[in-house]
C-alpha cells in the first residue's frame, strides 16, 4: 500500500495514542506502519504464513528468497515502531477465531480483489474427511475460493463483534464504474456509512475507501442480517470484478495493438 493513502486510512480510522488496531487482512503490514505513528498499538492476520512472516521468494529484484528484514514486525522496527507491535496470527478470515469482546478501536484493511492476490479461505468442495484434531501440527489446510461478496459480510461482522462503540472500520471496496451505486457498499445494523472516496483503478474500474462506524452492540441475530433483511443483502456482483477488471484491461491491449499496427 502506497505510504500516503496507509496515512489516509489511518487517519479516517482516527488511530491515536494507544488505541488498538487490527487489520485482519495484513499482508505486509504497511496500514499498521501508519497506524504506529500516531501511537496505536498494531496486530493483524492473514491466511498466508510466508508473507507476514517474510519467508518464501522475495519480491525485490535480483534476490531469490526473503531476507529477515522482511517482516511486519521489521519494517516497524525500520520507523523506529516496534515497541507498538503487538503480534500477527496465521488465521483464516472467513473464521473468526477471536473471543466476543469490543477490544479493537479501529479495524482497517485492504481485503484481496483476486488481481494480484487470490481470494482464499480454508476448505474444500469435497468436504472433510477428518476431524482437525487427527491432522498433524505442520499440516496445510487446503483452500478454496473465498467470494468478494462474503468477505465483506465476515468483515462487516467481525467489525460489529469486536470493535469498541464508535470504533471505526475502514476498508477498500473495489467496483466496476458501470454498475456502481452506493447501494452495492455493504450495510450492517451495527455500523453506520460515514464516508465513501474514490480512487479510479483504471477507466473501468475504482475502489472505494468505505468509513463506518459502529454505533450498535452485536446481537447473535445481526450475524444472518444479511439473510433477514434485503437492506442488508450482499451485491453478488462483487464476485465477478477479477473477470471484469481483465477483461478491461485486455480489451484496452487489443485496441493499442490494432492503433500500433495501423
Amino acid at each position: 500500500m502506497d505510504a500516503g493513502l496507509s496515512f489516509l486510512i489511518a487517519n479516517h480510522a482516527k488511530a491515536g495514542a494507544n488505541d488498538l488496531v487490527f487489520d485482519p487482512f495484513v499482508g505486509t503490514g504497511s496500514l499498521l506502519v501508519a497506524c504506529a505513528h500516531f501511537g496505536a498499538y498494531v496486530c493483524g492476520a492473514d491466511i498466508d504464513y510466508n508473507i507476514i512472516h517474510g519467508r518464501g521468494k522475495a519480491s525485490r529484484k535480483d534476490q531469490k528468497w526473503r531476507g529477515p528484514d522482511e517482516n511486519i514486525r521489521a519494517n516497524l522496527r525500520q520507523y523506529g515502531l516496534e515497541q507498538f507491535y503487538v503480534d500477527v496470527l496465521v488465521s483464516d478470515a472467513s473464521k473468526n477465531i477471536l473471543r466476543k469482546a469490543n477490544f479493537f478501536d479501529a479495524i482497517i484493511t485492504d481485503p484481496p480483489y483476486g488481481v494480484r492476490e487470490s481470494t482464499r479461505k480454508t476448505g474444500s468442495q469435497k468436504g472433510i474427511i477428518k476431524s482437525a484434531e487427527e491432522y498433524i501440527e505442520s499440516h496445510v489446510p487446503v483452500s478454496m475460493n473465498y467470494h468478494l461478496s462474503d468477505i465483506f459480510i465476515d468483515l462487516l461482522n467481525l467489525a460489529a463483534e469486536n470493535l469498541v462503540m464508535n470504533g471505526r472500520l475502514v476498508y477498500w471496496l473495489p467496483v466496476y464504474k458501470l454498475d456502481y451505486t452506493e447501494d452495492v457498499i455493504p450495510q450492517h445494523p451495527c455500523l453506520k456509512l460515514i464516508s465513501n472516496c474514490e480512487q479510479t483503478l483504471t477507466s473501468h474500474t475504482s475502489r472505494q475507501l468505505i468509513t463506518m462506524e459502529k454505533v450498535k452492540e452485536f446481537e447473535d441475530k445481526d450475524r444472518f442480517a444479511h439473510l433477514n433483511n434485503t437492506k442488508y443483502n450482499p451485491y453478488v456482483g462483487h464476485n465477478s470484478f477479477r473477470e471484469k477488471y481483465f477483461s478491461g484491461v485486455m480489451k484496452k491491449v487489443a485496441k493499442e495493438t490494432k492503433n500500433t499496427q495501423k
